[in-house]
């Protein structure tokens, strides 16, 4: 234990003669206490104003005899990790909502229109190009092709007898072109006909999924709507709204990240379609980036996140910003290690910061490659404290 001479520290002499004051006056030190219950609240606070100067002035001095008390004490080292710092390249990354969409799409109808007479295929059903999805009634058109074959098997039949005599000089040459126009009509009205009856069947004309199913077995079809929605699964794409700040930044074939949050998928893409005309009512321009889908697990209209690179410096100086300390007057600092006279310590250096990203930050000014900077126990250090570097799997609080 110390013993700390009064003599040294007048001060202190002086705050414990005042606060051992009311114990030397005794009874007599109630005769300085006023009778009105005013006046003695307004010598309370005084008081207690007095008091706490005193509290603060005592609390000044126990930290000044505290670091005289453990001089000639040996330093304790204080337990840091480092990094020696190299040049590398910033990128910062704006986050950008999209959605998952098929590359190829197919709404599924009937040219003619009419009763579905079959329906071969479900929602959900994997199909092929090519493969029978449905077929169409199409009686009335095929007792409409029986009348018009046998009206063109007379007119063919009147053409060849016109045709015999004209050649023979005999009979006029309207009736030969009228037989002629009339056999002709009937077989552009024979080609219409069959070209009709082939549309009967509706094929796939994309292998894919069948989405929705729109009409069932049995149901009239109006012709040009919509019977099932066929979509390709495997060829998706992201489909995202840019605000107009990126306009300059986005462009075709650039790198992005894509990560579709409900299935924790990430891949790294390129944007395919970027868009030229900005939406006047959002400020928003179209972009699209390629998605591979070949484990089948993502889903069209799943939600996706575009990551997009919208500032990229080189030959940066990059730390963590866990590590840039900040005093009160706003000055920021990081801290290195430096060689002393009796080890390593602690360097406080003043830096200047720039752009900053997913817990990184540029360095512009104070540090320079190969310094060393102190990594875990940075925090409560001070400039010139002695350093015992553990660079392994040792944990340093």
């Amino acid at each position: 234990m110390h013993t700390i001479s009064l003599m040294r520290y007048p001060i202190l002499a002086g705050i414990l003669a005042i606060m051992t004051l009311p114990s030397c006056g005794g009874p007599s030190a109630e005769q300085g206490i006023p009778e009105s219950p005013q006046e003695r609240l307004a010598l309370l606070d005084e008081k207690r104003t007095e008091l706490a100067k005193i509290q603060n002035e005592i609390a000044q001095l126990e930290k000044l005899l505290g670091d005289q008390a453990n001089a000639g004490l040996p330093e304790k080292p204080r337990l840091v990790t480092t990094t020696v710092l190299t040049k590398t390249t910033f990128r910062r990354f704006s986050e950008i909502q999209g959605n998952v969409t098929p590359v190829r799409s197919n709404a599924i109808s009937s040219e003619t229109g009419g009763r579905l007479l079959r329906v071969n295929v479900k929602a959900g059903d994997a199909v092929k190009a090519g493969q029978l999805l449905a077929s169409v009634d199409m009686e009335p058109l095929q007792k409409q092709l029986q009348e018009v074959e046998s009206a063109y098997s007379l007119a063919s039949d009147v053409f060849d007898r016109q045709k015999r005599l004209w050649d023979q000089k005999i009979g006029s040459e309207l009736q030969y072109l009228q037989a002629k126009n009339n056999k002709e009509r009937l077989e552009k009205s024979l080609e219409s006909l069959k070209s009709q009856l082939r549309k009967a069947n509706i094929y796939a004309p994309i292998s894919g999924v069948i989405d929705e199913l729109l009409y069932q077995q049995g149901d009239v079809a109006p012709p040009g709507f919509p019977i099932m929605r066929l979509v390709n699964t495997n060829d998706l794409k992201v489909v995202a709204e840019v605000p107009e700040r990126y306009v300059g930044t986005v462009k075709q074939g650039d790198p992005v990240e894509v990560k579709v949050q409900a299935l924790g998928i990430t891949q790294q893409a390129r944007v395919t379609v970027a868009g030229k005309v900005v939406h006047p009512t959002n400020r928003t321009f179209r972009i699209e980036t390629s998605l591979n889908n070949s484990g089948g697990a993502i889903k069209p209209n799943l939600l996706a996140l575009v990551y997009i690179e919208d500032y990229r410096e080189e030959n940066a100086m990059v730390v963590s910003v866990d590590l840039v300390q900040e005093e009160v007057g706003g000055k920021k600092f990081v801290f290195v290690k430096e060689e002393g006279e009796r080890g390593f310590r602690a360097k406080k250096v003043y830096v200047t910061t720039g752009e900053s990203h997913n817990n990184q930050i540029v360095i512009k000014d104070g540090l320079k490659p190969g310094d060393e900077l102190i990594v875990l126990g940075a925090r409560g250090l001070k400039d010139s404290d002695l350093l015992e570097i553990r660079n392994d799997s040792t944990s340093v609080q």
